[in-house]
């Protein structure tokens, strides 16, 4: 990223390889920092994120969780114009986490226009809409898809956790 921005510098570049995709499984989160990022950056700061592109995009998703209520049309809209395996991973886990069934028909749009294009996230957010009693048709959902929902999830919960007063959802 060349002229990135300050929000850039603060919330995005020390973190985005860490957690995009699916990295969040398989990496060291960093939950300190995050969490503490996530305190001194406010909702429209999120927005913002949520509608760069694929960098920010990722850590915008992981920012909003334990703010989606405040955020839902920000994050849903991300959701349903990601643009494959980087970002989608991050926003559908936030919004399962956050929104539960109200982000159905975003996670469904995302969805098509993945398989249509071939974007690599498509059995994951099958797995997210499996986990929602939304299981989709025509797409095979196998045990690492479920486990990697999981996994994601308790990345979500732990960072929901940097929003006071914020309590994890049960999904």
């Amino acid at each position: 990223m060349s002229a990135s921005t300050d929000l850039e510098q603060r919330c995005v570049l020390p973190f985005y390889l860490r957690m995009m995709g699916l990295n969040a499984l398989s990496r060291d989160v960093p939950f300190d920092s995050l969490r503490e990022v996530a305190r001194g950056t406010t909702d429209d700061e999120v927005a913002e994120l949520l509608a760069s592109h694929w960098r920010p995009r990722v850590m915008g998703a992981w920012l909003a969780s334990g703010r989606t209520r405040r955020l839902e049309a920000a994050l849903l809209e991300s959701l349903e114009t990601s643009l494959g395996s980087l970002t989608a991973p991050p926003l559908a886990t936030v919004a399962l986490h956050g929104l539960g069934v109200k982000a159905v028909p975003s996670l469904t749009t995302y969805l098509r226009l993945d398989l249509e294009n071939g974007w690599g996230s498509a059995s994951f957010v099958a797995a997210v809409l499996e986990r929602l009693d939304a299981t989709p048709t025509g797409i095979s959902i196998d045990d690492q898809d479920r486990g990697a929902v999981d996994g994601m999830l308790f990345v979500a919960r732990c960072l929901a956790e940097a929003e006071p007063g914020t309590l994890p959802a049960d999904v």
